[in-house]
């Protein structure tokens, strides 16, 4: 049988404790502890972050964990801004919403579609300099329950579904900091689903379709291809990430089911159950990546302030045991 170094080519480093370049993967000798030693990636966490100031279910967010944005919710038109701490108010949209489609930054937001004060669907999207909202260009068709993904100078609004039937949707619309263009649609329907990822490399996963679903799929920036199942399927999750590295945060299993404080990661291929979130919701706003996110405020019955803070898995020494 070929030894380690006949595989890799150089022996294993003898250490006496942790290297400091720990890094999954590596192996080495303990001199201190006499074992052999490896490193694996320990699962990530989730820790209190500030509280928003006004509870609201189906609200949207963007940016990062240390830059954070949330918009909107049912029904109002409330912006908050987070600074890794605690939450400001800032200017509002200039139309009240909930459930439509978020992309970009703190500073450059966008915010497209979603049900309107009166009960509507409405087509309205509006940008976000950092400090207010200003009116863009009109989705080619109103919906709600619709996931954003990108930057606000190229975006995707995907699913959804109209007021009447409310059925799902398959439409995605593009925008490229003008206006509102169909490209090329999902393979199943889906709205209240998760996405992440840019408009040349985009991943939508889980939704109504309708039921509670698990399928996720990819885009390339051509077409939409059909990739691993979530482990759960459940709607209304927060989704943030990209389409290689994604998280699927709580949400569940349909509408009159409890919330599920399940998170999922999504690692380009599969998705691995990760820890969980301590306050189970849904249609929660989330932010960031899968190694600094956030999720603020969603229905946990009722709307919620809360917000929590993720950790992304870092790597940790194991001892080898012989089986």
């Amino acid at each position: 049988m070929a030894d380690y170094k006949a595989i890799k080519g150089h022996t294993i480093q003898t250490v006496a404790g942790d290297p400091s370049n720990l890094a999954a993967g590596l192996i080495w000798y303990d001199s201190a502890a006499k074992k052999v030693q490896g490193a694996k990636l320990a699962d990530g966490s989730w820790a209190t972050g500030g509280a928003l100031n006004t509870a609201r279910r189906a609200l949207r967010g963007c940016g990062i964990q240390t830059a954070g944005l949330a918009m909107a919710g049912a029904t109002v038109a409330i912006t908050e801004e987070y600074d890794g701490s605690s939450w400001t108010e800032s200017g509002d949209l200039g139309t009240a919403r909930y459930a439509g489609a978020s992309a970009g930054t703190q500073t450059a937001g966008l915010y497209a579609g979603g049900f309107d004060d009166p009960g509507t669907c409405i087509t309205a999207s509006e940008e976000y300099n950092g400090t207010s909202w200003t009116e863009g260009d009109n989705l080619g068709a109103g919906r709600y329950f619709v996931a954003g993904l990108g930057t606000q100078t190229a975006a995707f609004a995907t699913g959804g579904g109209p007021q009447s039937p409310r059925n799902a949707a398959a439409v995605v619309e593009s925008y490229d900091g003008t206006s509102w263009t169909e490209t090329t649609d999902f393979n199943t329907s889906k709205k209240r689903h998760g996405a992440a990822g840019t408009t040349t490399a985009a991943l939508v996963f889980g939704g109504d379709a309708p039921g509670a679903t698990a399928t996720t799929e990819t885009y390339n920036g051509s077409s939409w291809t059909e990739v691993g199942d979530l482990n759960t399927a459940k709607h209304g999750m927060a989704g943030f990430g990209t389409n290689t590295s994604a998280l699927a945060v709580s949400g569940g299993p349909s509408p009159s089911a409890p919330f599920t404080q399940n998170v999922e990661q999504w690692d380009g291929t599969s998705w691995t159950e990760t820890s969980n979130v301590t306050t189970g919701r849904r249609q929660s706003a989330g932010a960031g990546t899968t190694s600094l996110g956030l999720i603020a405020g969603g229905d946990a019955a009722p709307a919620t302030t809360a917000c929590e803070e993720w950790t992304g898995p870092a790597s940790a020494a194991v001892t080898f045991t012989s089986s």
